[in-house]
């Protein structure tokens, strides 16, 4: 699994120290750790971006509704979120085969949240305008 090299807002930084922990629990064959922090993670994401609707199904509809996902990605994400709240609350241990599912959507979340915005943005700085001088 790759890291990811991300420039966030100081009030945002919470996505890369989390996801630090979630790297070191993975390295240490810390499954269930890795799981929470992930379910913990994705959550605080989705309050960052669109707020606090008091329950991850409703944070969930909110981020889809937002744009940060789609409704295929929300699917996924459910399903990740309850790999978490099983681990928490029902004594899950995820297999390796499941915590790189977990962490590879759950870094797709993070690059669409986070990155694409603003290597987009750079690009378009960067593209010359056409004759008439909009870049439509």
């Amino acid at each position: 699994m790759n890291t990811l090299v991300l420039e966030l807002p100081s009030e945002e930084e919470f996505v890369e120290d989390l996801l630090s922990e979630i790297y070191s629990a993975l390295q240490n064959n810390q499954r269930r750790l890795a799981a929470m922090g992930i379910r913990a993670l994705l959550e605080q994401i989705m309050i960052a971006k669109v707020g606090d609707h008091r329950s991850f199904v409703k944070n969930l509809q909110e981020f889809e509704a937002g744009g940060f996902v789609s409704k295929k990605q929300r699917e996924w994400l459910e399903t990740i979120l309850e790999a978490g709240h099983a681990t928490i609350h029902r004594s899950f241990r995820p297999s390796k085969t499941d915590l790189v599912a977990l962490v590879n959507i759950t870094e797709s979340v993070i690059e669409t949240t986070y990155l694409h915005d603003a290597q987009v943005e750079k690009l378009r700085k960067r593209i010359p305008p056409r004759n008439g001088g909009t870049n439509s």
